[in-house]
């Protein structure tokens, strides 16, 4: 047998059972794909659900919660975190990471000041560190990504720094429940976001890994074998209540 054939059939092999995927999603609290209830440590949301429902049979699942751009930073170099959850597609991110089937979609909105700003239309928007805001249509020069959290974000908007924010509907509504908002908080407006439709969301592997195009493989398998059966709106529901 050459070496082709060898590699060719190492890499239609599933992943040893010993073996563990570590996955890592912002800490800043994202529902309804990963986020952490008061007074419990572990990593609830979605895309935990998934990604064990998916890879149950094959690997261990680790999930961690971390800033997100050390998340991105962590699983782009593929040694200790492989995997980013409900990730959204960009160029400059597939030059790094291979991006599983969507196997969620959200509904991109604007939140801005209930009284607005006179000079709001020349402000940027407030941003999160690390978060892709081409998915929303908007340049990095549109947006002063310059938060770690809400908290810090809503005080930087309430300050008059930025115009207001782009998130996703059902992130925000989750955010809401969570308490992000608070009596302080100031009042907002939630309206779509013009001229922009559904953006999907994937697994990303890193390319360092070792195995990555079967784990994809594999990803994409049971993604499309669990959305056949009906599996996935159920389990998304559960974190939308």
């Amino acid at each position: 047998m050459g070496c082709g054939v060898i590699l060719v059939v190492m890499a239609l092999l599933p992943l040893p059972l010993c073996a563990a995927v570590v996955a890592c999603g912002g800490d800043n609290q994202w529902p309804p794909s990963s986020y952490r209830l008061a007074g419990n440590g572990e990593v609830q949301g979605y895309s935990p659900d998934v990604l064990r429902a998916a890879l149950a049979d094959r690997v261990g699942v680790e999930v961690r919660l971390m800033p997100f751009a050390r998340c991105l930073a962590a699983a782009e170099q593929g040694r200790q975190v492989q995997l980013v959850m409900a990730a959204s597609y960009s160029a400059e991110r597939a030059k790094h990471f291979l991006f599983t089937r969507s196997y969620l979609q959200l509904q991109p909105v604007q939140l801005t000041l209930h009284t607005p700003l006179a000079a709001a239309a020349r402000l940027p928007w407030c941003g999160l560190n690390g978060f892709n805001y081409h998915a929303f249509g908007l340049s990095p020069a549109q947006v002063d990504a310059g938060s770690a959290n809400y908290p810090d974000l809503l005080r930087k908007l309430q300050a008059g720094h930025c115009r207001g924010f782009v998130e996703y509907r059902e992130v925000w509504q989750g955010l809401q429940k969570l308490g992000v908002t608070t009596a302080g908080s100031p009042q907002l407006d939630m309206r779509p976001l013009p001229a922009s439709g559904p953006v999907r969301v994937y697994f990303m592997i890193s390319r360092q890994m070792a195995g990555a195009e079967r784990l994809r493989g594999q990803l994409d398998q049971a993604l499309r074998r669990l959305e056949t059966s009906g599996q996935l709106m159920p389990m998304l529901a559960r974190h939308l209540r």
